[in-house]
């Protein structure tokens, strides 16, 4: 289940809650004498990207600087030809 983070608007308490995705969001500060009305903190995802790139120039295989003609074509002498494009 997922974890949430909230914060009293009134005190400023944080707190989290671990609750399903359909479950209420708690209406008020869990600490002693407070209740006041809290909000959902939005924090940034626990992600890091590294790299220059995606899959494919990270990851991928290298590839030619040039597509190869399609198989038993030779269109490497026509306009047509993503070979012939360089």
């Amino acid at each position: 289940m997922p974890v949430y983070e909230y914060k009293c608007q009134k005190c400023g308490h944080q707190f989290e809650i671990e609750q399903g995705v359909t479950d209420p969001p708690p209406r008020s500060c869990p600490s002693d004498g407070c209740h006041g009305p809290v909000a959902r903190v939005f924090r940034p995802p626990a992600i890091m990207f590294k790299g220059k790139g995606w899959h494919v120039t990270d990851y991928g295989r290298r590839r030619s600087s040039s597509p190869p003609c399609p198989a038993g074509s030779s269109c490497a002498k026509t306009e047509t030809c993503p070979a012939a494009a360089d």
